[in-house]
């Protein structure tokens, strides 16, 4: 099992400075082209040849607001969109978070004043391009009942005809939280790319079977020994804002467990102090934490969690 490292070797790809620097750049598009080719095999009719970096700002989308961010926007030859992200602040309603951002792309990308064949002149045309969004998740984001894989697979469908997709837009999820396998345990491309992920911030060294070259790339671009002065400065920027809203979610945590073993106590017996404690987790999943999370924290078992919702 990978151990931490007191000085890390390699960068976190869940910074954002780690993630934009490994694929949000015309000189790494060869790793941008694996990444979409690696997660979104199952749903693409055939390989991704190339593609274009589309350098746009949406709503919200500045440092300040981080959670609103597109990390890289691109198209391929046919017009079709791919949004990719990496999010790592847990957040309420994510889903329809991620759902109103697409929207607001999908929503640009009407052509404007097109004429009908009759020469009449139209406020729009709504035969937009297909849209992908690739969202990898640091956080255990709740999809339903069984719904445990690690990659998440949405798109809009007919009710009556469920086996009918309509491929219009698709948005596919990875909970690296869910992602469970060890160095050795990694078998495919994608296991690779998830572990990595995941795990490359506590290596000390590459891996021994990650030996084909855009595995390779990815720990030397990561490498914090390679960084220029100015990088450098980037990546410091993005661990202490990281390790700040860590800092003060893990105290809230704290505190609101704190809060709920002394209502409890005040009631004078163990069924208070249990009482208090559910009363916090209500609170937190008010709050959009995800009954895993809660789970970790209060120490509750995750079904009885799932009755507080």
């Amino acid at each position: 099992m990978p151990q931490k490292l007191t000085s890390p070797k390699f960068a976190p790809f869940t910074l954002d400075f780690t993630f934009k620097k490994a694929f949000a750049s015309e000189q790494c598009k060869d790793l941008l082209l694996f990444l979409l080719n690696t997660f979104l095999e199952r749903v693409l009719k055939e390989p991704i040849i190339d593609v274009k970096i589309i350098h746009t700002v949406q709503l919200g989308k500045t440092r300040r607001k981080r959670g609103a961010v597109f990390d890289i926007q691109c198209e391929d030859a046919s017009g079709t969109r791919f949004i990719v992200e990496m999010q790592v602040e847990e957040q309420k309603h994510f889903i329809k978070r991620s759902l109103f951002y697409l929207c607001m792309a999908v929503a640009n990308l009407a052509k404007k004043g097109r004429m009908e064949s009759r020469g009449k002149k139209i406020p729009y045309d709504y035969n937009i391009p297909v849209v992908y969004t690739l969202s990898f998740i640091n956080f255990d984001a709740d999809f339903g009942k069984g719904c445990d894989e690690v990659i998440q697979y949405l798109s809009l469908s007919n009710e009556l005809h469920p086996e009918v997709r309509y491929n219009y837009m698709r948005l596919i999820y990875v909970r690296l939280t869910r992602f469970a396998k060890t160095e050795e345990e990694c078998r495919s491309d994608l296991d690779r790319m998830l572990f990595i992920f995941k795990n490359a911030h506590t290596l000390g060294k590459v891996p021994k079977n990650f030996n084909k070259m855009v595995f390779k790339r990815l720990f030397e671009i990561s490498r914090i020994s390679n960084f220029t002065e100015e990088e450098l400065m980037d990546y410091e920027s993005d661990m202490k804002r990281f390790s700040d809203h860590a800092n003060a979610l893990a105290y809230a945590e704290e505190k609101g467990i704190a809060i709920g073993e002394i209502r409890g106590l005040k009631r004078g017996d163990a069924r208070g102090v249990k009482k208090g404690v559910l009363q916090t987790a209500k609170s937190m999943l008010k709050d959009g934490l995800s009954p895993m999370r809660v789970a970790r924290i209060t120490k509750l078992p995750r079904k009885e969690i799932l009755t507080l919702r």
